[in-house]
């Protein structure tokens, strides 16, 4: 076999190509912040008002990737911009006939979206909510509640947190 010359081309094609592949490897480990989701449930049941909206208290924050949702003020404090995935339910016993439930987000403290059931031939009556709602970075989400009943009646919480909660998340799919 013959010599072989290497020209200072293929050296710097060489130094080009590697450099090329730094730059992209450096790209598969930037570090990218979580999209919010967050998850707080009731627990421990407790009395409610009567005929006047009320903010639910919740008192298990189950999730908070991003740590947006502040679980003594009851708010979901918005990071960026977008849109959001929000459900929520509340659960009510002692509930008579023809009472009703609403159940809402309320974004800065305004209704976005909500739901009403009435009662009728039951004693336990849960009402939801799912809808995507844009929030801008720094809005607070809040889920509140309302009932028709009489006297005061009880938000019902177990330890699995099934019956009131609520949840947000971050679409990536809109944003």
């Amino acid at each position: 076999m013959g010599k072989r010359k290497v020209s200072i081309f293929s050296v710097l094609v060489l130094v080009i190509g590697l450099s090329g592949l730094g730059v992209g490897a450096y790209s598969l480990y930037q570090v990218i912040s979580p999209k919010p989701l967050a998850r707080a449930c009731l627990v421990t049941s407790y009395s409610t008002p009567n005929g006047l909206w009320f903010k639910v208290d919740f008192d298990v924050l189950e999730y908070d990737v991003s740590g947006d949702f502040n679980i003594i003020t009851d708010r979901f404090i918005c990071p960026t911009s977008g849109y959001y995935l929000i459900s929520g339910m509340v659960t009510f016993i002692a509930m008579q006939d023809g009472e009703t439930l609403s159940v809402a987000v309320f974004r800065e403290g305004v209704r976005e979206a909500g739901s009403i059931v009435q009662a009728a031939h039951t004693n336990v009556l849960s009402v939801g909510l799912t809808d995507i709602v844009y929030l801008n970075a720094g809005d607070y989400v809040e889920l509140q509640a309302y009932h028709t009943g009489g006297a005061p009646r009880t938000i019902y919480g177990t330890t699995a947190g099934t019956y009131t909660y609520f949840t947000i998340a971050a679409t990536d799919v809109l944003n």
